[in-house]
């Protein structure tokens, strides 16, 4: 185990591998709480004292990805990252966006939107339960604007090769948008391969219902999100006046949630010391034994074998999966369930105890499920 069971809360005696829902929080995640009251008590300089905390948060999410802190925008969620993203683009009758059928629905649910501007949405379907590049580039043509994929799926597991799906958007213009929720804190993420990238804090980066956008700035030129407020620009010469400010800060409209972002520093500090490639391997290692056994079971399994298809999430189907997690949980095992799939998440704090755990009770859940 990289991370122990008494770092966090709640984990005495419970076999967590929900991470891919909501994990747990750290306990050192109070004193972040008491950091962030004590300043709100201080007045102006408290509240400058929030925004220092920001800056340092947006150092370290850069160096997690490779790219400049001033390309961090911290927003109210991944789903406003994504709005934020899509209110920027010139869009033309004729226009089209592309994504898979299997991605999560704030993408889905934001393209189809665009139908009201003559703008088609192109989607995917899956080989089995497999997004595969080749279709999706070849879904794009001279009139795609971007593509939307998930670097791990929320759904099934699989890990996406973005660099290779990268390579064949950017020499023709087509901007790609990748969300790594599932995948930032427990893989590697290079955000140079996006040209935007979003992100819910409260994943696999252990904190609190936060989103995060970054604009890769240096591959992307132009970003001028309509949702902006007193935060996103600086006043011109005239009341109705503004220049939008420099990096991605211009899709703050107004205050980030500076509590949520006190204990995202905290976690990303927590995570930084044990090493994101520590974690990488652990996961792939640990989430390789959990996938052969359901294998065994009979179950089938969705998330791909090779390690660097896959991260930490490991799912299967199965028609009773409410109820297998409704059992599972009576013993105190978490797993998620939903849209007809069970979902197992191996973290840090997952160890070979807990692996060997859910696996000596499952049988008799799944008897049990019918």
């Amino acid at each position: 185990m990289l991370a122990p069971k008494s770092d966090f809360i709640g984990l005495e005696g419970v076999t967590h591998l929900a991470t891919g829902g909501e994990p747990p929080l750290l306990k050192s995640h109070r004193e972040a709480f008491e950091a962030f009251a004590s300043d709100k008590a201080r007045g102006f300089d408290g509240y400058r004292a929030h925004w220092a905390i920001g800056e340092d948060v947006r150092g370290r999410l850069a160096a997690l990805t490779g790219l400049a802190a001033n390309d961090f925008a911290l927003l109210g969620s991944a789903s406003a990252g994504i709005a934020s993203v899509l209110s920027s683009i010139d869009w033309r009758s004729g226009d089209n966006v592309v994504t898979s059928s299997l991605e999560y629905a704030s993408g889905r649910y934001a393209f189809a939107r665009l139908a009201g501007l003559d703008v088609e949405t192109r989607l995917v379907e899956p080989a089995g339960w497999q997004v595969e590049l080749d279709a999706l580039v070849a879904a794009c043509d001279a009139r795609t604007r971007i593509v939307y994929v998930s670097q791990v799926s929320y759904l099934t597991g699989q890990a996406l090769d973005i660099a290779a799906l990268s390579a064949a958007l950017r020499p023709r213009g087509i901007a790609l948008l990748v969300d790594v929720s599932h995948a930032l804190g427990v893989v590697p993420v290079d955000g140079r391969l996006a040209d935007f990238i979003v992100c819910a804090g409260y994943k696999w980066l252990l904190g609190t219902q936060t989103g995060i956008l970054a604009w890769n700035q240096a591959s992307w030129p132009e970003f001028e999100p309509l949702n902006i407020g007193w935060n996103s620009a600086s006043q011109g010469p005239t009341p109705a006046s503004y220049t939008l400010k420099e990096g991605a800060a211009r899709a703050e409209a107004g205050n980030p949630n500076h509590l949520d972002v006190y204990l995202l520093r905290t976690s990303l500090a927590y995570l930084g010391d044990i090493g994101i490639d520590r974690i990488a391997r652990h996961a792939w290692a640990l989430g390789g034994t959990l996938r052969d056994a359901l294998l065994d079971l009979g179950l089938e399994v969705t998330t791909p074998a090779e390690p660097d298809a896959r991260a930490g999430n490991i799912c299967f189907t199965h028609p009773a999966a409410a109820r297998l997690m409704a059992l599972a949980a009576q013993d105190d095992i978490l797993v998620w369930a939903d849209n007809g799939r069970v979902r197992l998440s191996v973290h840090a704090f997952v160890d070979e105890d807990d692996i060997a755990r859910v696996l000596d009770r499952l049988p008799e859940y799944l008897r049990e499920a019918g």
